[in-house]
């Protein structure tokens, strides 16, 4: 699965459920939110006031550090 901005959280916490732990160590109260269904990547990040870039490169080494498990 590539991840994309206009994911929303709820779409890739179904597929990498690991990468809640990213949410979680910058604090952003996404996981388990009712939003989650609605918000894509791109508008935590701006909600959040995270480069987006920055937010995805995270994700995606979540990812990685998970399948390389």
């Amino acid at each position: 699965m590539i991840i994309d901005s206009k994911m929303t959280v709820s779409e890739l916490l179904k597929v990498h459920p690991s990468v809640m732990d990213v949410f979680i160590k910058r604090k952003m109260l996404c996981v388990g939110c009712p939003t989650e269904s609605f918000h894509t990547l791109e508008d935590v990040a701006r909600i959040n006031g995270i480069a987006l870039d920055q937010l995805l490169r995270e994700l995606r080494g979540a990812i990685n550090s998970q399948v390389g498990s």
